[in-house]
């Protein structure tokens, strides 16, 4: 690497007017997140390798890599690749200046969003590495409306090209859904909207059986705890009074005030539960 051009690199005074120089192709470097953002496909590389074997690699068409990170790519993947196979020994590159890693996300996801419709896979890797690098936190519910920088949902959704309400349902399965779930919809095997129906469908299966777990357990509290009542009441009576018996006729007595008494504050259970 030309060592001026290095120095610029290193110590990030390159690009105040941002225009394109000429750097050597085996000096670039790829990595996370934005190599894992958007697939080389085959097709794709092919047609720019033919183009660029017929034109070369066009001026006009530069990568554009964070200066001062390692010469590391923010887009232009499948055009490095191209020129790699190539086999170009030097191709044309803006080094930019980025603040953060979440601004040279943003960048290389608006510039593809600009070229092409983001497919569900690709949307749903985009939302997780944006929303790892917001600055506010959001609570775990659905919906959510923060997003990142502490954006809202709607600016994240104009970000990536898509409505408002995919932001939330692809914010919903990367929250809740399984990880055999969300890694479908990373593949491409399943669709945002496929996903978020299961991941829903899911949750309210298990509400449903923690609701019912939970009245069970409620209930066998409640009995337990009157037969411990009534245990020990009868157990203090007895050491209390050791030799006073009651007769049938007025354990009847007891028993039926107790079932009368007992059936009144019972009651109030029944009607709280018919009211809510």
């Amino acid at each position: 690497m030309d060592d001026t051009v290095k120095k610029e690199l290193d110590e990030h005074v390159y690009i105040t007017k941002e225009r394109p120089i000429m750097f050597e192709t085996l000096e670039i470097k790829t990595a996370s997140p934005f190599k894992d953002l958007f697939q080389v496909k085959p097709g794709d590389l092919e047609h720019i390798e033919a183009s660029m074997k017929a034109k070369g690699f066009e001026f006009g068409h530069p990568l554009i890599l964070w200066a001062g990170h390692n010469a590391t790519v923010v887009d232009g993947h499948t055009r490095l690749a191209a020129a790699k196979k190539l086999m170009f020994a030097k191709i044309p590159v803006i080094l930019k200046n980025f603040k953060d890693e979440a601004e040279a996300l943003e960048f290389a996801i608006e510039s593809q969003v600009n070229r092409r419709n983001l497919t569900d896979a690709e949307l749903i890797k985009c939302m997780t590495e944006l929303d790892k690098r917001k600055t506010v936190g959001r609570p775990k519910k659905i919906p959510s409306d923060e997003g990142i920088s502490g954006g809202s949902a709607k600016n994240t959704a104009k970000l990536l090209g898509i409505s408002r309400a995919k932001v939330e349902r692809i914010r919903a399965i990367n929250d809740h859904a399984s990880d055999e779930v969300k890694e479908a919809v990373k593949s491409g095997k399943l669709s945002v909207n496929r996903a978020y129906d299961e991941t829903m469908e899911a949750r309210k299966e298990s509400k449903y059986k923690d609701e019912a777990e939970l009245y069970i357990a409620c209930q066998t509290a409640l009995e337990d705890g009157f037969c411990g009542m009534i245990q020990a009441r009868v157990d203090r009576e007895l050491a209390k009074h050791p030799n006073i018996r009651y007769f049938a006729k007025d354990i009847a007595h007891i028993r039926q005030t107790v079932i009368e008494k007992l059936d009144a504050e019972l009651a109030k259970l029944a009607l709280d539960a018919e009211e809510k």
